[in-house]
């Protein structure tokens, strides 16, 4: 989430009322987002070949739909 809104305002006319706020966003938006992201997709990716997990612990939506944001970070941030 902290993402989405940190592209929000960086595509968006922004009157810095509320700077503080938006410092951290960006931080967790940017910052740590999307390489937190992509460690936990290669991590599950890696669980699920080696049949670590199962996809019936992993509901598999929730697993597309992580990937699936991760190549929308990919695009956005390269």
């Amino acid at each position: 989430m902290c993402f989405l809104v940190s592209e929000i305002l960086r595509v968006t006319v922004y009157d810095h009322a509320l700077d503080t706020i938006v410092n951290h966003v960006l931080v967790l938006g940017v910052g740590i987002a999307f390489p937190l992201n992509g460690l936990v997709c290669v991590l599950t990716g890696l669980l699920l070949l080696l049949k670590k997990i199962q996809w019936k612990a992993l509901p598999p939506w929730l697993y597309l739909l992580n990937v699936a944001i991760f190549i929308f970070q990919l695009i956005v941030n390269y």
